[in-house]
């Protein structure tokens, strides 16, 4: 039975005594047996359309977009042109019998000064005439500045602020003439029009167009990297540097667990170590070579494929996020976070592609249906100021290929499926992590193995090249270059 069944029955007898108990047991009895129609029964599977986290990839219009929708032509040029076209110079109006307009008073349809606009109703003096575009316009301008800070792409109507949180605000277009509320309207099942004919207002089927501002600090940005160790110092070991070599070949290029290391260092090269001192040498060399790596991941140069999979943490799940480039197979970003929100998403971004604005253009990213990339993509388009060095997103969805956009990038996909089970060999003997930064530790190391050390079957080389690395020929000497080259 449901844990959570369990303990709602629980709460339910708290509540009743013995007789009230058994005359709730007869009103069970009569729902199952379909005699009481009032009482209507949770639906055993969600409706198709059943709100889930989804976001509207469109981005919505500025609030000033509607209002400027025809530019406002310059008053200088049109004064020009209706000159040439007449032959009559236009001069600045006499004002006679103190009926000027107020000070700062524009046309608003072609900003002339008020020394070209006359009173035009008299004695009220609310409206004035424009002497070079002809219109009217009124004396104060519009007393009432429009608050909606952004409009709809799809019918231009002002969203309003419907929810908001510390991270995020929530916008909704309010309009049910809109044609992507109708849209999503028509699709609805039967039974989901049934079901919003009794709650006009149903939350659960999102209909209207929704825009997410997220508030994103410096600090969410940052994907995860290994903390400094302060345990053990590297250049003060007291075993030699090749023993380290050989802690690290052993546990990352061969995946075995500390336990394992050690009983293989002092069986086969007689070495006694503990597997305490295992983990501090791991997490010592990935707080050494954490920004090495930054430095050397490269950015991706053709099309670039994004996947999260998980991993235990203290009995939990954790996720590790990779962007792999599709031509030099290399990982140009990682993450590691305890959820699949849009924060680690965009910190991902963040990493993989550096600050909004910092890159000329950006190659397509294939993902799966995770909306989190949504949200993430879009976050990070809004500060892009050039349209057309935006991240373009493609969506690779289930394993068979029902749509065209899954069937053209669906290979792509594959290459970041495959990614991550190489990254599980790795990390399945460990049968789950203590610590968060334990798993951030050997996430880091794998990434320096697999993009500098590990040869790929495709390539028939590493994916990132390092000169340093060209004179070693042993693993455990590339590890020791490694780190004397991240310490420099």
């Amino acid at each position: 039975m449901n844990h959570s069944l369990i303990k709602i029955v629980k709460w339910f007898c708290r509540r009743l005594n013995f007789n009230e108990l058994a005359s709730a047991v007869v009103i069970f009895h009569e729902v199952l047996s379909g005699s009481r129609s009032d009482i209507p029964l949770k639906p055993n599977e969600k409706p198709p359309h059943y709100r889930e986290f989804r976001i509207d990839t469109l981005s919505p219009l500025p609030t000033s977009v509607k209002d400027t929708a025809d530019t406002v032509p310059d008053w200088k040029k049109l004064k020009t042109d209706k000159e040439l076209k007449t032959g009559k110079i236009i001069t600045p109006i006499q004002f006679r019998n103190g009926k000027k307009p107020p000070i700062g008073c524009k046309c608003s349809h072609c900003n002339a000064p008020r020394q070209y606009l006359y009173v035009n109703n008299g004695k009220i003096q609310s409206q004035v005439k424009c002497k070079i575009c002809g219109k009217t316009s009124p004396t104060h301008g519009n007393k009432r500045k429009p608050k909606a800070k952004y409009r709809c792409p799809y019918c231009s109507s002002a969203l309003f602020k419907w929810k908001e949180s510390q991270q995020s605000t929530i916008f909704k277009c309010p309009s049910y003439s809109c044609g992507h509320y109708l849209r999503n309207k028509m699709i609805l099942t039967d039974e989901e029009k049934t079901m919003r004919s009794l709650q006009k207002y149903n939350p659960n089927f999102k209909l209207h167009y929704q825009y997410r501002e997220y508030h994103i600090s410096a600090d969410d940005l940052k994907s995860a990297r290994p903390v400094s160790n302060t345990k053990v110092d590297l250049c003060k070991i007291h075993h030699s540097y090749h023993t380290l070599g050989l802690v690290l070949t052993f546990t990352i290029n061969l995946g075995l667990s500390s336990r394992t290391t050690r009983d293989a260092l002092k069986g086969i090269f007689d070495i006694s170590l503990s597997h305490q001192t295992i983990i501090n040498y791991i997490n010592s060399s990935a707080s050494y070579l954490s920004t090495f790596i930054d430095d050397n991941c490269p950015i991706p140069q053709s099309t670039c494929s994004a996947d999260e999979t998980y991993i235990i943490v203290d009995g939990n799940w954790t996720y590790t996020w990779f962007i792999i480039d599709s031509k030099t197979r290399a990982i140009c970003g990682y993450n590691l976070s305890q959820h699949r929100g849009m924060q680690p998403a965009l910190a991902l971004l963040y990493n993989c592609f550096g600050k909004p604005n910092e890159l000329a253009t950006h190659p397509d990213l294939i993902t799966d249906g995770n909306p989190s990339y949504d949200a993430a993509v879009m976050a990070y388009n809004d500060l892009i100021k050039n349209d057309d060095s935006k991240l373009i997103k493609r969506t690779v969805i289930g394993l068979k290929n029902l749509d065209e956009e899954s069937r053209e990038y669906r290979s792509f996909k594959q290459l970041v499926e495959r990614l991550n089970r190489t990254y599980k060999y790795h990390t399945r003997p460990r049968a789950g992590f203590k610590t968060f930064d334990g798993a951030v530790a050997l996430t880091t190391l794998f990434i320096a193995y697999y993009n500098f050390m590990r040869p790929h079957s495709t390539l028939k080389s590493t994916p990132v090249s390092l000169d340093s690395l060209r004179e070693s020929h042993l693993m455990p000497e590339k590890w020791v270059t490694l780190i004397e080259q991240a310490a420099a």
